[in-house]
C-alpha cells in the first residue's frame, strides 16, 4: 500500500459533533465562557438540521450534556444561566429522541443494513473477517450509569433474525473463529416478535441454537434485564457461554436467580467500585487506563466500525476510538482480542489487510495512536498488567536489558532455529523465508551490541517525535485539550528537565545512563505541542530518519 492510500484512513475527519464536543471542552478548560455559549449554539443549530439521531451522535450529545453538568460549577452567573438553559434544551432534545425511539423500534433487515454500508465485496469480507463485536441491538433496557460504552436507554432498533443468520454465516465463511454478541447493548434484550399465528417469537436462544451448527465460538455478557430471568435459566441449561455483569442494582436479583436455578453464574465486574470509572463517573479532567481490550471491527444495526483502544479520557470516554467504515476505507486492522491485545504495542504501526486482502503494516500511526503516545505519562496505574508502556519500551535499550538479551542469545537462536528449520534445513528455505530468518537473528544480535542498541533507541524516538509533530501541526484543539489533561506533568517536566537539557545534544541526553530516557522524551513531546516545528527537534528527526521494520520489530534507518 502506498503512502497516499494509507492517508485515507489515517487522516479521517471527526464528525461535526465530536469536533464541537472538543471545542466546548477547550472553552471550559480555558474559562472562555463567551465562546462556550457560541459553541453550544452551534450544536443546537445543528440539531435543527437532522431528523433522526443515530447511536453515535446521541452518545456524543450525552457526553456534551454530561460535560456541562461536570464542569459548569465554576462558570460565573453571567454565563452560567445561559449555558445551563442551553443544556436543558439539549436534555429535552435527547429525551424527545428517547421517547420517539421507544415507540418506534426498528427491525433492521440485512438488505437495508448492507445497502447503507455501501461497501464493495472485499470490504464486506474484511468486516466479517475482523469482526470482534456483533451488537444485536441499539440501546439497552438496563441503561447502567457506569456503562463503559455509554449505552443508550431503551432498545431502539435491532437486527432481524434473518440478518443475524446471514452475518454469522459470512463471519464463518471468512474463518472468523470467535465473536462477542454484545457491545453497547444487552444480548438478552434482543427479540423478534412473531408476525403471524404460525410463527414463534425469536430470542437470543434461537441465535445460539443457530450458532451450534457453525464453527464460530461466541461469548455473551448480560446484566439480566428484568423479565428475562426465565430466558437466562433456559440459556444456562443450554450450556451457553454466558457471563453476568454484576452491579449494585442487580447483585441481589442475580443471587436470587442462582438460588432458584441451583447453579452459580459466571460473574464479571463483581466489585463495589469498578477499577475504571465510566459514563456518569467520567470527570473529563483526568486520564485513566483503556477500557477496550481488542483491535478489530464492530458490527451494529447502524453500521460497521474499526475499533482502536485508547486511554480513557475526555477525548475518548469509551476507552477506544470508533472509526466508521465507509466505501473509502482501505485498511482493516488484524483482529486481536483479550489478553493478546494487551501484548500489542499501541505505539507501533498496526498490521492489517489492504483491499487486495493482503496483510501489511502501515508506515504511519493512526492519529489516535499518537494521542495515546502524548497522553502516556509513564505512570504504572495507566497501563494494565500485560500492556507495555512507552516508558517500559524505552527501557529495553538500556544496559541491563541489553546484557540480559546477550546472555539469552543461545536460547533465542535455538528458538528461531526450531521455528524456521523444524522440518527442513536452511538450503531448502525460500529466499523470502531465508531473509526473514536472518533478519530476526541480526535484530537480536544488534540489540545485544551497545552502540547499535543505542542507535535503535534514537531511531525509535525520532519516529515517535515525527508522528507527534505531524499530528500537532493539524490538531490544535485536541493538543490544547491534552495539554490541560497533562498540566501536572507539564509543570513537573518544566521544573525538573528544563535545566538538565540546556545546550546539551538530544542524542547525549537520551543515551545518558544516569537520566531516565522517558522523561527526556516526554519533555520534547511537550515542546512539540507548543511548537510542532521546533527547530532543534526537526534537526534531530532529519538526522535520524526512521521507519518501522515489522520483521525485526525495531525502528530502523529510513534510507
Amino acid at each position: 500500500m502506498n503512502r497516499q492510500q494509507t492517508k485515507i484512513l489515517l487522516q479521517i475527519s471527526d464528525s461535526f459533533l465530536e469536533n464541537k464536543k472538543n471545542e466546548l471542552l477547550l472553552t471550559l478548560y480555558t474559562k472562555d465562557y463567551q465562546n462556550s455559549e457560541h459553541v453550544f449554539q452551534d450544536i443546537l443549530q445543528y440539531l435543527k438540521t437532522i431528523t433522526k439521531l443515530d447511536e453515535n451522535r446521541e452518545k456524543l450529545l450525552n457526553q456534551i450534556h454530561t460535560i456541562i453538568k461536570k464542569l459548569s460549577c465554576d462558570i460565573p452567573d453571567k454565563f452560567c444561566i445561559q449555558i445551563k438553559n442551553d443544556n436543558r434544551i439539549l436534555k429535552n432534545y435527547i429525551s424527545s429522541s428517547i421517547r420517539y425511539s421507544k415507540n418506534n423500534t426498528q427491525n433492521i433487515d440485512f438488505a437495508t443494513w448492507e445497502k447503507a454500508l455501501g461497501l464493495n465485496q472485499i470490504q464486506k469480507d474484511l468486516v466479517y473477517k475482523t469482526a470482534m463485536t456483533f451488537q444485536l441491538t441499539i440501546g439497552c433496557s438496563n441503561f447502567c450509569r457506569r456503562c463503559n460504552e455509554w449505552a443508550l436507554p431503551n432498545v431502539r432498533s435491532h437486527f432481524s433474525f434473518d440478518a443475524i443468520q446471514k452475518i454469522l454465516n459470512f463471519m464463518e465463511k471468512q474463518q472468523n473463529d470467535e465473536i462477542s454478541l454484545y457491545g453497547a447493548s444487552d444480548p438478552l434484550d434482543w427479540e423478534e416478535k412473531k408476525m403471524g399465528w404460525s410463527e414463534k417469537s425469536k430470542t437470543i436462544f434461537d441465535i445460539l441454537k443457530f450458532l451450534k451448527n457453525l464453527k464460530l465460538q461466541y461469548s455473551i455478557l448480560t446484566k439480566v434485564p428484568k423479565g428475562k430471568e426465565v430466558l437466562l435459566a433456559k440459556l444456562i441449561k443450554f450450556n451457553a457461554n454466558i457471563s453476568v455483569s454484576i452491579t449494585s442494582k442487580n447483585r441481589q436479583r442475580v443471587s436470587k436467580i442462582e438460588q432458584e436455578i441451583e447453579q452459580p453464574l459466571t460473574r464479571q465486574h463483581d466489585l463495589e467500585e469498578l477499577l475504571i470509572p465510566a459514563r456518569l463517573d467520567e470527570d473529563f479532567i483526568s486520564i485513566k487506563p483503556s477500557i477496550t481490550d481488542g483491535y478489530g471491527t464492530e458490527i451494529t444495526p447502524h453500521g460497521a466500525f474499526i475499533i482502536i483502544p485508547t486511554f480513557t479520557s475526555a477525548l475518548h470516554p469509551f476507552g477506544h476510538k470508533k472509526i466508521a467504515i465507509t466505501s473509502k476505507t482501505d485498511f482493516f486492522p488484524i483482529k486481536i482480542t483479550g489478553r493478546d491485545a494487551l501484548l500489542i504495542d499501541y505505539f507501533k504501526p498496526l498490521k492489517g489487510y489492504n483491499l487486495k486482502n493482503k496483510t501489511l503494516y502501515l508506515d504511519h500511526l493512526f492519529d489516535v495512536q499518537v494521542e495515546s503516545i502524548i497522553l502516556d505519562n509513564g505512570k504504572e496505574e495507566l497501563t494494565p498488567p500485560g500492556m507495555r508502556s512507552l516508558k517500559e519500551y524505552l527501557e529495553i535499550f538500556e544496559e541491563k536489558p541489553m546484557l540480559q538479551r546477550k546472555k539469552m542469545t543461545r536460547i533465542v537462536l535455538q528458538r528461531l532455529k526450531k521455528q524456521f528449520l523444524f522440518n527442513t534445513n536452511f538450503k531448502n528455505l525460500s529466499i523470502k523465508t531465508k531473509q526473514v530468518y536472518l533478519k530476526k537473528i541480526r535484530s537480536h544480535l544488534d540489540l545485544c551490541n551497545r552502540d547499535k542498541c543505542l542507535a535503535a533507541k534514537l531511531l525509535a524516538v525520532s519516529f515517535f517525535l515525527k508522528s507527534v509533530s505531524l499530528y500537532a501541526s493539524v490538531h490544535s484543539i485536541k493538543v490544547k485539550i491534552m495539554q490541560f489533561l497533562l498540566k501536572k506533568d507539564l509543570k513537573t517536566s518544566a521544573e525538573n528537565i528544563t535545566g538538565m537539557v540546556h545546550n546539551k545534544p538530544f542524542e547525549n541526553l537520551l543515551n545518558d545512563a544516569d537520566i531516565n530516557s522517558f522523561y527526556i522524551f516526554q519533555y520534547y513531546i511537550f515542546k512539540l505541542l507548543d511548537n510542532p516545528k521546533d527547530e532543534a527537534i526537526m534537526k534531530f528527526i532529519e538526522t535520524y530518519p526512521s521507519k518501522y521494520d515489522p520483521i525485526a520489530d525495531i525502528f530502523i534507518q529510513n534510507q
